[in-house]
């Protein structure tokens, strides 16, 4: 329910501008305790990954044509950042949804944590735009035996998996990227020790016990899939929340392989029986749960290999109609599968989904909304 990393490209601007920009995003950081402004650090590198808390803004003179001929131009800036922790100074939970809204907010407040004028948000072009859930299971060790009954393989689809032991998995394509991960880990590795130094050791052992309980999943959106589905890369002002949303469910779909009916997903042995069962009678029923059995204990690359190509892809969308799902099962997770809730998946119809945004990011984002979305949220302030 949050949009997260962002990566933001300028109009052009003018070379007084880009001088300006150059000089005062080198390096540095800001901290203001005192009045509960978040730091912020800037660099003119790249991000080292979707966990770091700065905030890259390089200035560039030149670009790549799509034919991959890199050809000189009037400077430009490309900006990226975790918008969510620039918010809030962290992204346990509670992050921003409305894109534009949030875009203007960022643009303009790096606009004044620099002392320069940047172009309008609305006319910057979006070249990645991560979109998160996070989902509040029964314990860590839930949220660590779900990731742990994703049996992939060594590729997913079209896209490489890289798995990092039973807290995360990436899925890596060329026009979306997946990502699995317990929270806690990656809070406690990456963030909780600026989190104690900004926002003291309270707020970050709260973060901490909350963290360990949540499975993020996340749909990195990438340039080329954003050209794509546009015929351009978009601006600001064309990427909506319900575009995002729509890539999100349909990546997942993907990964977990929901029922395309809808219906509530089943993964365990007795569950799945008795779904086939229903709905497709006892012969019928053997053969599917035949190919489930094989899904659940190897990964689909091995099955389609052993099974006849057009039985395989048949199996494949007779188990999904019926929402039963290999990914996950007590087949291989035992015990440990009475950790998860029965029928979790990461879905935004989950009812395990954090749903709202916390009061700090829509005190800092409301006074750029639209006037009439403002005046309601405006209200809803001042009730709380």
């Amino acid at each position: 329910m949050a949009i997260d990393t962002v990566t933001l490209r300028s109009p052009f601007i003018s070379d007084t501008l880009a001088e300006k920009i150059e000089r005062q995003s080198i390096l540095h950081q800001k901290v203001d305790k005192p009045s509960g402004e978040i730091f912020h650090s800037f660099t003119t590198k790249s991000l080292e990954g979707s966990f770091d808390a700065r905030i890259s803004v390089k200035v560039q003179r030149s670009k790549r044509e799509f034919g991959g001929k890199t050809i000189k131009c009037e400077p430009f800036v490309t900006l990226e950042c975790s918008v969510h922790k620039q918010l809030m100074g962290h992204n346990v939970y509670g992050g921003p949804e409305n894109f534009q809204t949030a875009m203007v907010w960022l643009i303009e407040k790096v606009g004044e944590w620099l002392g320069v004028i940047l172009p309008s948000a609305l006319s910057w072009e979006v070249r990645r735009v991560d979109w998160a859930e996070v989902f509040v299971l029964p314990s860590e060790q839930a949220v660590k035996a779900w990731i742990g009954g994703l049996r992939l393989g060594e590729k997913c689809g079209r896209k490489e998996v890289r798995t990092y032991g039973r807290h995360g998995i990436f899925l890596k394509g060329e026009s979306t990227c997946v990502k699995y991960y317990h929270k806690g880990s990656e809070f406690r590795k990456h963030d909780r020790k600026r989190v104690i130094h900004v926002l003291g050791e309270a707020e970050a052992d709260r973060l901490q016990k909350l963290a360990d309980r949540i499975l993020r999943a996340e749909v990195e959106i990438r340039t080329k899939k954003l050209r794509d589905d546009f015929g351009h890369q978009p601006l600001v002002s064309e990427v909506t929340d319900e575009y995002m949303q729509s890539v999100y469910d349909k990546e997942m779909a993907k990964v977990v392989r929901r029922g395309q009916s809808g219906m509530s997903l089943v993964c365990t042995i007795h569950t799945v029986h008795q779904r086939l069962t229903e709905q497709y009678g006892e012969r019928r029923a053997g053969c599917l749960f035949s190919t489930w059995h094989m899904l659940a204990t190897l990964d689909e690359e091995q099955v389609k290999k052993i099974k006849k190509h057009t039985t395989y892809y048949e199996h494949l969308r007779d188990l999904r109609k019926a929402g039963c799902s290999w990914r996950g099962t007590d087949i291989l997770l035992g015990k440990t599968q009475e950790l998860i809730p029965d029928g979790f998946a990461p879905f935004r119809k989950d009812g395990r989904r954090w749903t709202e945004e916390l009061d700090i990011v829509k005190q800092h984002i409301y006074p750029y909304l639209p006037l009439s979305e403002a005046n309601q949220r405006k209200n809803h302030l001042l009730t709380i």
